[in-house]
Formats: structure tokens, sequence, C-alpha cells
């Protein structure tokens, strides 16, 4: 099978990659660049609606907020010493919306490719403009292989007859398949065994229907295993620059590994968590680097009223205040994503100062003990989780709430509309024609 006369798809990884490895100067990423762009335009969508941001708007929404992105990349890319970032956008974007997150980490500079784990969220970020690498970290069908193909999006391969199923779809596609192979150095979860490796790399890297675009590995974030695990992996590549086999881009550091095992760091840093503001965990990680939170989960109040003693609210009269008090209504609960538990444990923002939870979250409503003096008016803006007080930090609700941080970005509902905003971290900042991009 004749290899095709264009550019490889590897090389276009390797250029888009290519300032910290010192490729960017060939004639194919020129190529490449002109062809593809920089990955920091967005495409028009029929699943992206593009409206006038206005306060009359009571329905709940998510900002994410630029600078802070920007913020976070910036300590990544500085502890990976200038390495470029694949970033880790998976299940989508951990709950912040991979089809706003995506494009919005691919317009940054130090941002060499985007990681998922489904098929659909590469597909998804590609109809949004993402036109930087993405690498699907998972096995597919033969069908989802030729779908990611034809979408210029790498797929991963460990099992046992890949080198069949990849001859396959180049049949169909009449083009070799790019591909990551993904090695299991001892995590056992995915991945192709290290012990029995070695045959099964040289079969796809000498097979003409097979590009091998990267090899990477997942660690456990085992300080002292992920030594042994890294001793595997380099024993493997060693063997493989021995007999000459190309495994194209090395990856192998998520952002336990970033913080924690630099050795690690190979072509490429993979951080995920640390890129969203959540330090990993291990020794000194808060003092390594200044992460951000990156989201506020908003609404507005819908309604206020004066409850009098003896008075109640929520169901099974949850709150029944011994003094007169105002309570005021959101229209967001738990099937938005905020949990149930924040319910006498967590407090919302509202025009600078912290009310607390008092009358239930139940499906789709919070209750707010407002006090004795109507300080806040329907219309207001209330933040229930971000950056601008320590009492919504996603970190403060996350411990109040006993969640954890993952538990409360990942309920995020993904139709909850997503609110790039431009500003800068901390306080707020508008657009003046923000894009509404659902989740």
């Amino acid at each position: 099978m004749d290899r095709p006369s264009s550019p490889l798809p590897r090389r276009r990884f390797l250029c888009l990659t290519g300032t910290a490895l010192g490729l960017a100067a060939t004639s194919g990423c020129a190529t490449a660049r002109r062809a593809r762009g920089t990955g920091t335009g967005r495409l028009p969508s029929a699943s992206t609606t593009d409206r006038t941001w206005t306060p009359q708007r009571f329905d709940p929404w998510i900002e994410l907020d630029r600078a802070a992105w920007a913020h976070n990349v910036r300590e990544a890319a500085r502890l990976a010493s200038g390495r470029p970032i694949l970033a880790v956008v998976k299940n989508n974007a951990y709950g912040l919306g991979d089809r706003a997150v995506g494009p919005l980490l691919a317009g940054m500079p130090q941002v060499g490719g985007i990681a998922s784990v489904r098929v659909e969220e590469a597909l998804a970020m590609r109809e949004e403009g993402v036109t930087k690498p993405i690498v699907v970290m998972a096995e597919g069908s033969e069908d989802e292989i030729e779908e990611l193909a034809r979408h210029d999006v790498l797929p991963s391969v460990w099992l046992d007859d890949a080198p069949a199923r990849l001859r396959s779809v180049a049949g169909r596609l009449g083009r070799p398949v790019p591909v990551q192979l993904f090695i299991d150095t001892g995590m056992n979860r995915e991945g192709m065994p290290y012990t029995r490796a070695r045959r099964w790399i040289e079969e796809l890297v000498q097979s003409e229907y097979v590009d091998v675009n990267g090899t990477y590995t997942m660690f456990t974030h085992d300080l002292d295993f992920d030594r042994e695990q890294y001793a595997r992996f380099e024993e493997l590549l060693g063997w493989a620059r021995e007999r000459n086999l190309p495994l194209g881009t090395l990856h192998a550091s998520p952002s336990f590994e970033l913080f924690h095992l630099p050795e690690a760091h190979y072509d490429m840093v993979r951080p995920g968590n640390a890129l969203f503001g959540n330090h990993p965990g291990g020794e000194g990680a808060k003092e390594m680097a200044d992460l951000k939170p990156v989201f506020r989960l908003n609404a507005r109040v819908v309604r206020v009223e004066r409850l009098e003693p003896g008075d109640s609210a929520g169901f099974n009269r949850t709150f029944m205040p011994d003094r007169a008090t105002w309570v005021a209504l959101l229209p967001i609960g738990r099937t938005d994503g905020y949990p149930s538990r924040a319910n006498g444990t967590c407090e919302v923002l509202i025009n600078g100062r912290p009310y607390p939870v008092a009358g239930g979250v139940n499906s789709a409503h919070t209750i707010l003990d407002i006090g004795p003096e109507k300080t806040v008016q329907v219309g207001d803006v209330a933040t229930l989780i971000g950056p601008d007080h320590p009492s919504v930090l996603p970190h403060s609700v996350a411990e109040r709430t006993g969640l954890g941080f993952l538990g409360i970005i990942q309920s995020m509902n993904p139709r909850l509309p997503r609110r790039v905003v431009q500003g800068s971290f901390p306080g707020r900042a508008d657009d003046s024609r923000p894009r509404l991009i659902p989740g």
C-alpha cells in the first residue's frame, strides 16, 4: 500500500506542538499551518448559539474565566520547562463543557493538543472549531477509528488485534491510519501490557497501514510505584531506539506527575486537573504552582419575601426562622449541579456578600436566608460557586459538602449554557457580546 506524498498526520501533530520540540521551521509545518490554521478560530455549528447576554435571563449559567485558564496553563508550562501541553478535556471537560473548554484551551499558545476519552467529545470539539491535534485516549471499534481518522483525530490502540483492525480501516480510507500507542506499565486499567508489547509495537511501526503518531503510558499517582513504571517505560523506549523503531511524540505526565515526576515529562505533558484549578496530591503541590479557580456557577434571584416567626420555607418546612427575616429564591438546584448538601453548610454570594443556604436545595430551586434587612432584589446575580469570595470557592464548597473538587464540577448539568468571559482574575468581567455555548 503506497503512502501519500502529502505530510503525514504525525508531522502535523509535531508541527503544531513543535515550538518546544524545535520542529516548527520545516516546510511541512508551514504547509500544515496554512491548511489547518492556528486553532484559535471558531467555526459555525448548528449546536452553538450566539445570543446577546441580557440581564433579563433568569436561567442559571456557568461562566468560564479565560484569564484564569490562561494563568493555569502558564503555570503548567512553567512546571514542564516550556514543553507543550496536551490538555486533557475529558468527561465533558470534567463537567464544565467540552464545547466551550476545548476551543478556549486550544487557543492558548502553550497548548499543543487536546486529549479526550470519548469519540463524541473529540468530534464535538472539532465541530466547535478546534484545529489542533486531538487524541482520544481510548480503544475504539473499526467504525469509530475510521470516523476519527476522517476528522483528523488520533485514536489510541492497545488490543492485540490492533494491526489487523487498522489494516481493515486503512483499506477503507485508502491511506495509513495515524494512531497513538497506549502502553500499560502497571496501572492495569488500559493499555497494551509492557511485558508483551515489543512484538506488537514492531508489527505496528513496520506496517504500511499504520502511522505511529505517538506513544504514552499512564501512572498510578503513587510516587514510588510511578518511578517503577517510569523505569519500565524507559526500558521499552530504549529497546525501540536500538531497533530504530520510531514511536512518535512521547507523553506520560498527567497533573500529579507534572508536579512530582519531572523526569517523565518527555516531549509533552498531559495535565487535566491542574488546568481546571485543582492541585494534585503530594507534598508541596500548592507551593509549586499558584492555580486559580476557572469558573462560576451563577443564577439570578427570582423571588424575595419576608417571613415572620412561625412561617416556613421549603419542602417539609425545611427552614423555620425564630425571628423575622427575608428569604430569596434562586432557580437552580441539584439537577443543575448545586448539591443538596449545600443546605445548612454553604453560602451564596450576592453583591459581594455571602448569604447562607437555609431553605433547602431541591431539584431546581435553592432558598437563602437574607436576614432582617431586604438587601437583595429580584434580578441580582448570585454566585453559588466561584472565585470571588472564600465561602464560594470550589474547594470550599467541595469541603463543606464532602463531595470533593471533581464531585462538584462533574455534577454540572450539561444543559447549562457556558459563558466565556474575557476579564481578569479575580473579580468579574463582561463581554459586550458573549457566546453562550451549550454544555
